[in-house]
């Protein structure tokens, strides 16, 4: 009786007529699992990279790994855009919010 196989990357099962070795339904799937180890060893590059600065005291680094509105870890260009700034929408709008704020006052 043959072993009932999946696809690695997205958990279809594989046709009894591929090869043993084959781990992939189709060239998609296979394309995507290359990106996701891509992407997944880019965040691992940046989360040594945040320690080292951390446990080095380099504070230009460590500012630039971090939302400067709260504080969190952005890792910018692993899994999110790379010119990434802030952690999320919401404190993108609060800083945005913040300068507007500051530039009424100014005028005033």
């Amino acid at each position: 009786m043959a072993r009932i196989r999946f696809c690695d990357s997205c958990g279809a099962r594989l046709p009894r007529g591929f090869s043993a070795r084959r781990r992939y339904c189709d060239d998609v799937c296979r394309a995507q699992a290359y990106r996701d180890r891509k992407r997944a060893d880019h965040a691992f590059g940046l989360g040594l990279m945040l320690g080292e600065a951390e446990w080095t005291g380099d504070e230009g680094m460590i500012q630039l790994l971090t939302c400067p509105e709260c504080g969190q870890i952005t890792f910018a260009g692993a899994t999110r855009r790379s010119d990434l700034i802030y952690c999320s929408g919401r404190c993108r709008s609060r800083a945005w919010r913040r300068r507007a704020a500051r530039r009424a006052r100014q005028r005033a």
